[in-house]
C-alpha cells in the first residue's frame, strides 16, 4: 500500500489549461474517488499520474518517492481505461499477459500468473475468447485483470461503470469492493456519476475546470458542500440568495432570504454582517408540517405539484416572494398532500448550509 501524494498539477492542450494547480493526496490502501463533470480534467490527471503524458508544472510522489520523471513503465500503475482498450487481435490470455511481456517477463511464469489474475476476477472460462464475443462487463473484467496482473503499487478505473447496462452495475460495483478487500490496494476511480461515487468511496474529491475543490469522506462532501458547484453536482439542491445579518447565540449564521430569515452553518467560518452568500437546502431535508422541529427554520409554503417517483415523492413548493422550492417525502408518509394546499415547511439549522457569495448559475432559484 502506498500514499499518493499530487501537488500542484498543471497540464495544458493548445494553451487551454486542462489542470490548473491540481492537488491531490490518496492514502494508503484507500478507495478513492474523483468526481467531476465531462472536460473537467479527470482523465488528464490519471494520464499524467500513469506516466502517458509529460508533467508540465506540478510534481507526483508515491510515499515521497518523486515518480512524475519516471517512464510509464516504471511507475507500477494499472490503468483501467474506459473504452477498455483490448487488443482485438489478441485472446484474453494474450491481453492481460500483455503488460507482462512488455516488462520483460517470461511466457511461462506470464501464463502463471495470468490465469492466477483472471480466476481472482471471475474469468478464467475466458482465457481463450476473442475480445469481438465478449460483453461489456467481461470486457471490464479483462481490462481489470489487466491492470491488476503487473501487480501495481496504484490503481486507476476511469470512469468503469460508464458503458455498463444499469442492471450490470451493481455486479461490477460489488467486484470492485471485493477486490478492493483482498488486494488493499490503493486505488483511484474517475468518475461523472455522483451515486456511484457517493455508494463507493471512501474518500472523495471533486474536480471542476482543473481545480480539485473538495475532499472527504461521501458523507462530508454531499452534506457539507463547499460550494454551490459542489451542492448541485453531488445531487439537488435548492439554492437561494442570502445576506449575512449576524450570528445567533449558538455561533450559527442568521441569513435574510427571500424565504425569510434563516440559520444555518457557515462551511467557510464565521461571515461578517452583510455578506452575500447562497443558502445550500437539500430536498430531502424539508420537512412538511404540521410539526416543527424545535430549533428548526420554517416558512409558509403552497403545494404547487407533486411527481410520484416511487418510494419518494418530488414535491415542487411555493414559499414566501413566491420563490419556488424543491422538497422530497417518503411516499408512505405524504400520501395525504394535494396540489394547491397551504403547509408549513421545516428545514433543520445543520442542514442548511450557508455558501459565501452569490450563485451566477440559472438554477439558483430553487
Amino acid at each position: 500500500m502506498i500514499r499518493v501524494t499530487i501537488e500542484s498539477l498543471v497540464k495544458r492542450y493548445d494553451r487551454v489549461p486542462a489542470l490548473d494547480g491540481a492537488s491531490l493526496e490518496i492514502r494508503p490502501g484507500e478507495l478513492s474517488f474523483l468526481l467531476g463533470p465531462s472536460g473537467s480534467g479527470k482523465t488528464t490527471l490519471a494520464r499524467l499520474v500513469a506516466g502517458l503524458e509529460p508533467v508540465e508544472e506540478g510534481e507526483i510522489y508515491f510515499d515521497g518517492r518523486v515518480i512524475h520523471t519516471l517512464p510509464a513503465l516504471e511507475r507500477k500503475v494499472g490503468l483501467v481505461f474506459q473504452n477498455e482498450a483490448l487488443w482485438p487481435h489478441l485472446n484474453v490470455l494474450d491481453n492481460v499477459g500483455y503488460g507482462l511481456k512488455m516488462r520483460g517477463i517470461g511466457r511461462r511464469e506470464r501464463k502463471t500468473r495470468v490465469i492466477e489474475i483472471l480466476g481472482m476476477v471471475g474469468i478464467d472460462s475466458l482465457a481463450q475468447k476473442m475480445p469481438s464475443v465478449l460483453a461489456p462487463i467481461q470486457k471490464l473484467r479483462v481490462a481489470l485483470a489487466r491492470a491488476l496482473v503487473i501487480e501495481p503499487q496504484l490503481l486507476i478505473l476511469d470512469d468503469p461503470l460508464a458503458r455498463l447496462e444499469p442492471r450490470a452495475r451493481p455486479e461490477f460495483r460489488d467486484e470492485l469492493r471485493r477486490l478492493h478487500a483482498e488486494t488493499e490496494m490503493t486505488t483511484l476511480v474517475l468518475s461523472s456519476d455522483p451515486r456511484e461515487a457517493l455508494a463507493m468511496a471512501e474518500r472523495l474529491a471533486v474536480i471542476d475546470l482543473g481545480h480539485i475543490v473538495q475532499v472527504g469522506p461521501p458523507g462530508e462532501v454531499y452534506n457539507r458542500p463547499a460550494s454551490a458547484f459542489v451542492a448541485r453536482f453531488l445531487g439537488a439542491a435548492n439554492l437561494i440568495q442570502g445576506q449575512v445579518e449576524g450570528t445567533d447565540a449558538r455561533g450559527d449564521i442568521v441569513v435574510k432570504t427571500p424565504l425569510g430569515r434563516l440559520i444555518g452553518q457557515s462551511t467557510a467560518g464565521p461571515l461578517p454582517t452583510g455578506t452575500p452568500v447562497t443558502v445550500a437546502i437539500r430536498p430531502e431535508s424539508i420537512g412538511l408540517g404540521p410539526s416543527v422541529p424545535p430549533g428548526a427554520n420554517r416558512f409558509a409554503a403552497t403545494l404547487e405539484r407533486q411527481t410520484f417517483l416511487g418510494e419518494v415523492r418530488q414535491v415542487n413548493l411555493r414559499g414566501p416572494g413566491d420563490w419556488p422550492v424543491s422538497a422530497l417525502a417518503l411516499q408512505s408518509q405524504s400520501a395525504g398532500l394535494r396540489e394547491g394546499q397551504s403547509l408549513t415547511a421545516s428545514v433543520p439549522p445543520e442542514f442548511v448550509v450557508v455558501l459565501p457569495g452569490k450563485y451566477a448559475g440559472r438554477a439558483d432559484r430553487g
